[in-house]
Protein backbone atom coordinates (compact mmCIF):
# COMPACT_ATOMS: atom_id res chain seq x y z
CA UNK A 1 0.00 0.00 0.00
CA UNK A 2 2.88 2.56 0.71
CA UNK A 3 4.56 1.20 -2.26
CA UNK A 4 1.17 2.09 -4.42
CA UNK A 5 1.29 5.93 -2.26
CA UNK A 6 4.99 6.41 -3.38
CA UNK A 7 4.29 5.70 -6.75
CA UNK A 8 1.53 7.85 -7.19
CA UNK A 9 3.28 10.64 -5.88
CA UNK A 10 5.91 10.35 -8.28
CA UNK A 11 3.69 9.93 -11.42
CA UNK A 12 1.74 13.10 -10.12
CA UNK A 13 5.49 15.12 -9.67
CA UNK A 14 6.84 13.77 -12.79
CA UNK A 15 2.84 15.18 -14.50
CA UNK A 16 3.79 17.94 -13.26
CA UNK A 17 7.22 18.52 -14.11
CA UNK A 18 6.35 17.59 -17.75
CA UNK A 19 3.38 20.11 -17.76
CA UNK A 20 5.43 23.13 -16.59
CA UNK A 21 8.27 22.11 -19.52
CA UNK A 22 5.44 22.30 -21.90
CA UNK A 23 4.58 25.38 -21.15
CA UNK A 24 7.88 27.17 -20.88
CA UNK A 25 8.52 25.48 -24.03
CA UNK A 26 5.34 26.85 -25.41
CA UNK A 27 6.04 30.25 -24.06
CA UNK A 28 9.75 30.21 -25.63
CA UNK A 29 8.26 29.15 -29.12
CA UNK A 30 5.71 31.76 -28.76
CA UNK A 31 8.79 34.83 -27.91
CA UNK A 32 10.20 33.55 -31.17
CA UNK A 33 7.56 33.52 -33.23
CA UNK A 34 6.55 37.28 -32.17
CA UNK A 35 10.63 38.38 -32.18
CA UNK A 36 11.28 36.96 -35.65
CA UNK A 37 7.36 38.15 -36.86
CA UNK A 38 8.92 40.76 -39.18
CA UNK A 39 11.23 38.12 -40.93
CA UNK A 40 8.15 35.70 -41.60
CA UNK A 41 5.92 37.89 -42.94
CA UNK A 42 8.89 40.05 -45.38
CA UNK A 43 8.02 43.21 -43.75
CA UNK A 44 4.04 43.49 -44.68
CA UNK A 45 2.90 46.67 -43.46
CA UNK A 46 -0.21 45.53 -43.34
CA UNK A 47 0.26 42.81 -41.58
CA UNK A 48 2.34 44.43 -39.07
CA UNK A 49 0.49 47.20 -38.41
CA UNK A 50 -2.32 44.78 -37.07
CA UNK A 51 0.32 42.63 -34.88
CA UNK A 52 1.62 46.01 -33.65
CA UNK A 53 -2.26 47.23 -32.53
CA UNK A 54 -2.55 43.46 -31.02
CA UNK A 55 0.88 43.77 -28.79
CA UNK A 56 -0.78 47.49 -27.88
CA UNK A 57 -4.16 45.88 -26.68
CA UNK A 58 -2.66 43.09 -24.93
CA UNK A 59 -0.81 44.73 -23.05
CA UNK A 60 -4.00 47.64 -22.18
CA UNK A 61 -5.77 43.83 -21.35
CA UNK A 62 -2.64 43.61 -18.91
CA UNK A 63 -3.37 47.05 -17.08
CA UNK A 64 -6.59 46.28 -17.16
CA UNK A 65 -6.14 42.86 -15.16
CA UNK A 66 -4.54 44.53 -12.49
CA UNK A 67 -7.44 45.73 -11.59
CA UNK A 68 -9.15 43.07 -11.94
CA UNK A 69 -7.08 40.85 -9.80
CA UNK A 70 -8.70 42.74 -6.84
CA UNK A 71 -11.47 41.37 -8.10
CA UNK A 72 -12.94 44.91 -9.48
CA UNK A 73 -14.24 45.19 -12.82
CA UNK A 74 -14.06 48.32 -14.85
CA UNK A 75 -15.42 49.57 -17.57
CA UNK A 76 -14.09 53.12 -17.31
CA UNK A 77 -10.56 52.69 -18.50
CA UNK A 78 -11.02 54.89 -21.46
CA UNK A 79 -10.91 57.66 -19.24
CA UNK A 80 -7.03 56.70 -18.81
CA UNK A 81 -6.31 55.87 -22.54
CA UNK A 82 -7.78 59.16 -23.40
CA UNK A 83 -6.57 61.20 -20.88
CA UNK A 84 -2.73 59.79 -21.68
CA UNK A 85 -3.34 59.96 -25.37
CA UNK A 86 -4.43 63.66 -25.36
CA UNK A 87 -1.79 63.74 -22.39
CA UNK A 88 0.92 62.91 -24.29
CA UNK A 89 -0.33 64.82 -27.64
CA UNK A 90 -0.70 68.09 -26.76
CA UNK A 91 2.88 68.16 -24.37
CA UNK A 92 4.64 67.17 -27.63
CA UNK A 93 2.58 69.68 -29.85
CA UNK A 94 2.45 72.54 -27.72
CA UNK A 95 5.57 72.30 -25.62
CA UNK A 96 7.98 70.32 -28.24
CA UNK A 97 8.90 67.65 -25.65
CA UNK A 98 10.17 64.38 -26.85
CA UNK A 99 8.03 61.28 -26.92
CA UNK A 100 10.23 59.89 -24.14
CA UNK A 101 9.42 62.59 -22.01
CA UNK A 102 5.66 62.73 -22.69
CA UNK A 103 4.74 59.07 -22.64
CA UNK A 104 5.57 58.70 -19.04
CA UNK A 105 4.32 61.98 -17.74
CA UNK A 106 1.02 60.77 -19.74
CA UNK A 107 1.28 57.77 -17.45
CA UNK A 108 1.64 59.93 -14.45
CA UNK A 109 -1.85 62.54 -15.75
CA UNK A 110 -3.17 58.97 -16.04
CA UNK A 111 -2.70 58.00 -12.52
CA UNK A 112 -3.80 61.37 -10.97
CA UNK A 113 -7.18 61.17 -12.69
CA UNK A 114 -6.96 57.49 -11.24
CA UNK A 115 -6.65 58.74 -7.71
CA UNK A 116 -9.52 61.05 -8.40
CA UNK A 117 -11.58 58.42 -9.61
CA UNK A 118 -10.57 56.05 -6.78
CA UNK A 119 -11.15 58.47 -4.02
CA UNK A 120 -14.91 58.90 -6.14
CA UNK A 121 -15.59 55.46 -6.43
CA UNK A 122 -13.58 52.94 -4.43
CA UNK A 123 -16.61 53.15 -1.43
CA UNK A 124 -18.63 51.04 -3.99
CA UNK A 125 -18.48 47.05 -4.74
CA UNK A 126 -19.32 44.86 -7.66
CA UNK A 127 -21.88 46.34 -10.08
CA UNK A 128 -22.04 49.77 -8.75
CA UNK A 129 -18.30 50.24 -9.14
CA UNK A 130 -18.28 48.88 -12.72
CA UNK A 131 -21.38 51.81 -13.19
CA UNK A 132 -19.78 54.15 -11.36
CA UNK A 133 -16.40 53.83 -13.54
CA UNK A 134 -18.03 53.42 -16.69
CA UNK A 135 -20.09 57.15 -16.07
CA UNK A 136 -16.65 58.71 -14.89
CA UNK A 137 -15.54 58.28 -18.42
CA UNK A 138 -18.01 61.31 -19.44
CA UNK A 139 -15.67 63.98 -17.06
CA UNK A 140 -12.52 63.64 -18.90
CA UNK A 141 -14.66 63.31 -22.56
CA UNK A 142 -16.59 66.39 -22.13
CA UNK A 143 -13.45 68.57 -20.80
CA UNK A 144 -12.04 67.41 -24.01
CA UNK A 145 -14.53 67.86 -25.89
CA UNK A 146 -15.32 71.84 -25.00
CA UNK A 147 -11.98 72.85 -23.96
CA UNK A 148 -11.32 74.27 -27.39
CA UNK A 149 -8.28 76.46 -26.72
CA UNK A 150 -6.27 73.78 -25.46
CA UNK A 151 -7.66 70.26 -26.73
CA UNK A 152 -8.94 71.61 -29.71
CA UNK A 153 -12.24 70.16 -29.08
CA UNK A 154 -14.21 67.90 -31.62
CA UNK A 155 -11.53 68.76 -34.24
CA UNK A 156 -9.05 66.37 -32.43
CA UNK A 157 -5.15 66.15 -33.03
CA UNK A 158 -3.25 66.30 -35.95
CA UNK A 159 0.52 66.05 -37.00
CA UNK A 160 1.52 64.28 -33.89
CA UNK A 161 5.19 63.40 -33.64
CA UNK A 162 5.91 59.38 -34.48
CA UNK A 163 7.32 57.11 -31.69
CA UNK A 164 10.24 58.27 -29.92
CA UNK A 165 14.11 57.72 -31.55
CA UNK A 166 16.88 57.27 -30.06
CA UNK A 167 20.51 59.23 -30.86
CA UNK A 168 23.49 57.83 -29.02
CA UNK A 169 27.24 59.19 -30.27
CA UNK A 170 26.07 58.73 -34.02
CA UNK A 171 23.74 56.01 -33.42
CA UNK A 172 20.26 56.81 -34.13
CA UNK A 173 17.21 54.47 -34.25
CA UNK A 174 13.70 56.34 -35.41
CA UNK A 175 11.01 54.40 -34.02
CA UNK A 176 8.29 56.22 -35.86
CA UNK A 177 9.68 55.91 -39.22
CA UNK A 178 9.70 51.96 -39.86
CA UNK A 179 6.49 50.19 -39.12
CA UNK A 180 9.02 47.26 -38.40
CA UNK A 181 10.80 48.81 -35.77
CA UNK A 182 7.37 50.52 -34.51
CA UNK A 183 6.77 46.62 -33.84
CA UNK A 184 10.00 45.97 -31.93
CA UNK A 185 9.28 49.00 -29.61
CA UNK A 186 5.47 48.12 -28.56
CA UNK A 187 6.90 44.61 -28.49
CA UNK A 188 9.16 45.91 -25.99
CA UNK A 189 6.52 47.56 -23.63
CA UNK A 190 4.65 44.34 -23.92
CA UNK A 191 7.12 42.25 -22.34
CA UNK A 192 8.35 44.76 -19.76
CA UNK A 193 4.72 45.00 -18.70
CA UNK A 194 4.01 41.48 -18.82
CA UNK A 195 7.17 40.72 -16.81
CA UNK A 196 5.55 43.97 -14.05
CA UNK A 197 2.34 42.17 -13.79
CA UNK A 198 4.13 38.41 -13.07
CA UNK A 199 6.12 40.09 -10.43
CA UNK A 200 3.16 41.78 -8.90
CA UNK A 201 0.87 38.40 -9.28
CA UNK A 202 3.85 36.53 -7.23
CA UNK A 203 4.52 39.32 -4.64
CA UNK A 204 2.80 40.35 -1.32
CA UNK A 205 0.96 42.86 -3.38
CA UNK A 206 -0.67 40.21 -5.67
CA UNK A 207 -0.95 37.92 -2.22
CA UNK A 208 -3.12 40.72 -0.24
CA UNK A 209 -4.71 41.30 -3.41
CA UNK A 210 -6.30 37.56 -3.96
CA UNK A 211 -6.91 37.66 -0.44
CA UNK A 212 -9.63 40.90 -1.11
CA UNK A 213 -10.90 39.28 -4.48
CA UNK A 214 -11.71 36.05 -2.17
CA UNK A 215 -12.83 37.68 1.14
CA UNK A 216 -12.53 40.99 1.80
CA UNK A 217 -13.75 41.15 5.45
CA UNK A 218 -11.61 38.35 6.29
CA UNK A 219 -8.80 40.08 4.84
CA UNK A 220 -9.99 43.26 6.24
CA UNK A 221 -9.54 41.05 9.65
CA UNK A 222 -6.29 39.76 9.29
CA UNK A 223 -4.98 44.04 8.82
CA UNK A 224 -5.31 43.63 5.25
CA UNK A 225 -6.08 47.73 4.23
CA UNK A 226 -8.44 46.79 1.61
CA UNK A 227 -8.98 49.78 0.35
CA UNK A 228 -5.53 50.84 0.10
CA UNK A 229 -4.35 48.07 -1.81
CA UNK A 230 -7.68 48.47 -4.04
CA UNK A 231 -6.43 51.73 -4.52
CA UNK A 232 -3.16 50.73 -5.05
CA UNK A 233 -3.94 48.30 -7.99
CA UNK A 234 -6.54 51.16 -9.53
CA UNK A 235 -2.94 53.34 -9.87
CA UNK A 236 -0.99 51.32 -11.25
CA UNK A 237 -3.47 50.22 -13.72
CA UNK A 238 -4.04 53.54 -14.50
CA UNK A 239 -0.68 54.03 -15.09
CA UNK A 240 -0.07 51.49 -17.65
CA UNK A 241 -3.04 51.96 -19.13
CA UNK A 242 -1.96 56.08 -19.52
CA UNK A 243 0.87 54.48 -21.37
CA UNK A 244 -0.79 52.64 -23.64
CA UNK A 245 -2.71 55.53 -24.50
CA UNK A 246 -0.19 57.76 -25.50
CA UNK A 247 1.68 54.99 -27.50
CA UNK A 248 -1.57 54.53 -29.41
CA UNK A 249 -1.64 58.57 -30.28
CA UNK A 250 2.19 58.25 -31.25
CA UNK A 251 1.36 55.56 -33.37
CA UNK A 252 -1.67 56.60 -35.29
CA UNK A 253 -0.45 60.46 -35.29
CA UNK A 254 -4.28 61.45 -34.95
CA UNK A 255 -6.70 61.61 -32.15
CA UNK A 256 -10.33 62.84 -31.15
CA UNK A 257 -12.63 62.34 -28.07
CA UNK A 258 -14.72 60.33 -29.51
CA UNK A 259 -12.06 57.72 -30.77
CA UNK A 260 -9.98 57.02 -27.19
CA UNK A 261 -12.73 57.56 -24.99
CA UNK A 262 -15.34 55.78 -26.47
CA UNK A 263 -16.54 52.27 -24.97
CA UNK A 264 -13.95 50.27 -27.09
CA UNK A 265 -11.27 51.15 -25.14
CA UNK A 266 -12.97 50.09 -21.74
CA UNK A 267 -14.86 47.18 -23.13
CA UNK A 268 -12.03 45.58 -25.38
CA UNK A 269 -9.62 45.32 -22.55
CA UNK A 270 -12.29 43.44 -20.08
CA UNK A 271 -13.63 41.18 -23.47
CA UNK A 272 -9.77 40.04 -23.23
CA UNK A 273 -9.08 39.31 -19.89
CA UNK A 274 -12.47 37.04 -19.31
CA UNK A 275 -11.85 35.33 -22.74
CA UNK A 276 -7.91 34.94 -21.92
CA UNK A 277 -8.77 34.29 -18.22
CA UNK A 278 -9.45 36.87 -15.48
CA UNK A 279 -6.64 36.47 -12.82
CA UNK A 280 -3.87 34.79 -14.97
CA UNK A 281 -0.83 36.23 -16.45
CA UNK A 282 -0.67 35.49 -19.98
CA UNK A 283 -4.39 34.55 -20.57
CA UNK A 284 -5.82 38.18 -21.33
CA UNK A 285 -2.62 38.98 -23.61
CA UNK A 286 -3.16 35.36 -25.14
CA UNK A 287 -7.04 36.63 -26.23
CA UNK A 288 -5.58 39.90 -27.36
CA UNK A 289 -2.75 38.41 -29.70
CA UNK A 290 -5.33 35.96 -31.11
CA UNK A 291 -8.99 38.18 -31.21
CA UNK A 292 -7.86 40.86 -32.86
CA UNK A 293 -6.24 39.76 -35.79
CA UNK A 294 -8.78 37.32 -36.27
CA UNK A 295 -10.80 40.15 -36.10
CA UNK A 296 -8.76 42.12 -39.03
CA UNK A 297 -8.18 39.67 -41.47
CA UNK A 298 -11.51 37.42 -41.20
CA UNK A 299 -14.39 38.94 -39.69
CA UNK A 300 -13.58 42.51 -41.02
CA UNK A 301 -13.32 41.59 -44.75
CA UNK A 302 -16.18 39.45 -44.38
CA UNK A 303 -18.33 41.70 -42.63
CA UNK A 304 -17.06 45.76 -42.74
CA UNK A 305 -20.02 46.88 -40.99
CA UNK A 306 -20.87 44.48 -38.00
CA UNK A 307 -17.57 42.89 -37.61
CA UNK A 308 -17.30 44.21 -33.72
CA UNK A 309 -20.01 40.98 -33.25
CA UNK A 310 -17.18 39.00 -33.12
CA UNK A 311 -16.13 40.26 -29.72
CA UNK A 312 -19.61 39.88 -27.88
CA UNK A 313 -20.06 36.70 -29.69
CA UNK A 314 -16.48 35.00 -28.38
CA UNK A 315 -17.43 36.50 -24.74
CA UNK A 316 -20.84 34.59 -24.65
CA UNK A 317 -19.00 31.35 -25.84
CA UNK A 318 -16.58 31.80 -23.60
CA UNK A 319 -18.13 32.18 -20.62
CA UNK A 320 -20.55 29.37 -21.18
CA UNK A 321 -17.70 27.11 -22.63
CA UNK A 322 -14.68 27.72 -21.23
CA UNK A 323 -15.45 29.46 -17.80
CA UNK A 324 -11.18 29.85 -17.11
CA UNK A 325 -10.68 31.33 -20.41
CA UNK A 326 -8.45 30.18 -23.54
CA UNK A 327 -5.31 29.99 -21.18
CA UNK A 328 -7.33 28.03 -18.56
CA UNK A 329 -8.50 25.78 -21.74
CA UNK A 330 -5.10 24.95 -22.43
CA UNK A 331 -2.98 24.61 -19.24
CA UNK A 332 -6.13 21.99 -18.68
CA UNK A 333 -4.97 20.23 -22.42
CA UNK A 334 -1.25 20.25 -22.30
Amino acid sequence: MENDKKTMNFLTAKNRLNKSKTHWIGLFLGFMLFFALPLLVQSNHYILQVFTHALLLAALALAWDLLGASGSISLGHAAFFGAGAYASALLGLDLGLSPWATIPLAGLIATGLGLIMGLICLRLRGAYFALATLAFVEIPWVITDNWDSLTRGSLGLVGISGLPSIRIHGFHVDFGSSIVVSYYLIFAYFMILLGLVAFVHQSNIGLALQAIREEEIAAEAVGIHVNGYRLLSLLMSAFFTGVCGACYAHLVRYIEPGLVYGLHFSAVPMIFAICGGRLTILGPAVAAMVLYPMDQFVFHPLLPAGHEFLYGAVLILAMLFMPNGFWGRLRNAS
